[in-house]
């Protein structure tokens, strides 16, 4: 029996084989270059224009606190200082402020004292110059005295016995005393010049002793600066016209700063102008510059639309989130937003001209953009450079082989034919057909 049927079987004809299965048909488009101009609507966040912690520079006990957090405060002003926030109690740096004024008076008095002594010493060397030149009038006197005697007793030697014996001994006697005379003159003489020499040497030394006390006093002056300025800090005052946004003190407090970590007082915030920080994400960041528009909502006050353009943009993408931040300058007199406030924010420009893909032709996975590219009936993945846009297309900025991590970008040429829709079902190398 079983012979029998394995006979028959033998004899049947084989099974034909499944026919081939036909490549799957895809729909192509070519890239189509226009004009581009994109948009983006990010979150952003409001903050303060200028956030400064107020700290204390020198330890001491709060004597008093005359604001609290939302008071508002006003800066430095033609010459007057910003408001009053606190002040701090330091007895011992006002007795140094006391003592370094007595310093600056007693200084003060040195001079003067120097000044007087150099006076003294101008009038004695008047009076040394006088003596001087009495002297040497007497000089010349005198002089003249030596001159006559010792002639006249030169013209009676040559008398010879004409004139008596005792006239010629007086007249002796008199040239005698005529030299002493001049001799006496010429001590004085020296001695007066010695006298002006000593009068000057006087007076350089008194110069040298004011400018010495002057210099004392310019010391004891900057000392008293220096006690001044210190005591300026017991006064703690708002850098800057703002509002209050924190108070971390409180009257009697012991404040204790520290270099490495100083505590704040008080937090002062600039509001009358407001920061509003945008990240905008790396494939439209590009295109962000100084000036582009851009279009505030804030969903939590229900007001309009606030237009305005952006003031700054960051430098730097953030490595983490690969976004570029930018910010934008919000007016605020009359105090209606809040630092910490939400706010959406459009962005938009005109990009020049580009080649776009329709939404559909363009694979986005792991955060990577990818297309087909269909070549002899089959299909090519390559790693696509691209940009969204609001209209539902694709910016595409360059391509590369599928895989590679480096390499140059090639720009599109519009001539390449690209697979459109189901994207997910093919693989790169697969046969294909084109509808």
């Amino acid at each position: 029996m079983c012979h029998a049927l394995l006979a028959l079987l033998l004899l049947l004809p084989a099974a034909a084989d499944s026919p081939p299965t036909d490549p799957p048909a895809v729909a192509v488009v070519s890239p189509k270059k226009q004009s581009l101009n994109w948009s983006t609507e990010q979150p952003g966040t409001v903050s303060a224009f200028e956030t400064t912690p107020v700290v204390a520079k020198l330890p001491g006990f709060v004597a008093k606190v005359y604001v609290d957090i939302g008071d508002k405060v006003d800066g430095p002003k033609d010459g007057k200082p910003g408001t009053l926030l606190a002040e701090v109690s330091i007895p011992e740096l006002v007795a140094e402020g006391k003592q370094k004024a007595a310093e600056v008076r007693r200084a003060e008095a040195d001079v003067e004292l120097a000044k007087k002594g150099a006076e003294v010493a101008g009038e004695l060397i008047v009076s040394a110059e006088a003596g001087e030149a009495e002297a040497k009038a007497s000089m010349t006197r005198v002089k003249a005295d030596v001159e006559r005697w010792e002639s006249e007793l030169k013209r009676m030697e040559r008398l010879g016995g004409v004139v008596d014996a005792q006239t010629v001994d007086e007249t002796r006697k008199q040239a005698k005393v005529a030299v002493a005379a001049k001799q006496e003159v010429d001590a004085r003489v020296v001695s007066a010049a010695a006298a002006v020499r000593g009068a000057k040497a006087r007076q350089k030394q008194a110069e040298a002793e004011v400018k010495a006390a002057e210099a004392r006093r310019e010391v004891a002056a900057a000392d008293q600066e220096k006690v001044k300025a210190m005591l300026s800090y017991t006064e703690i005052r708002a850098p800057f016209a703002g509002v209050v946004t924190a108070r971390n003190v409180h009257t009697g407090h012991f404040l204790q700063p520290s270099h490495n970590r100083p505590d704040s007082l008080f937090v002062i915030a600039k509001v009358d102008t407001l920061r509003v920080a945008v990240d905008v994400p790396e494939s439209v960041a590009v295109k962000v510059a100084v000036g582009a528009k851009a279009v505030l909502k804030f969903p939590a006050l229900g007001i309009p639309e606030v237009n305005a353009t952006v003031a700054r943009a960051s430098g730097a993408y953030s490595p983490e989130a690969r976004t570029l931040r930018v910010e934008i300058d919000l007016p605020n007199k009359e105090g209606v937003f809040k630092p910490g406030l939400y706010a959406s924010v459009k962005l938009s420009g005109a990009g020049g001209e580009g080649f776009t893909l329709p939404a559909a032709a363009v694979l986005f996975a792991d955060e990577t953009a990818y297309c087909f590219v269909v070549k002899d009936g089959k299909v090519e993945k390559l790693r696509v450079k691209a940009g969204k846009l609001p209209d539902g297309t694709v910016e595409v900025l360059g391509k590369r082989k599928a895989g590679t991590t480096g390499g140059d970008w090639v720009p599109f040429d519009g001539a390449e034919l690209v697979a459109s829709g189901n994207l997910g079902a093919l693989a790169d190398g697969q046969t294909v057909t084109v509808k």
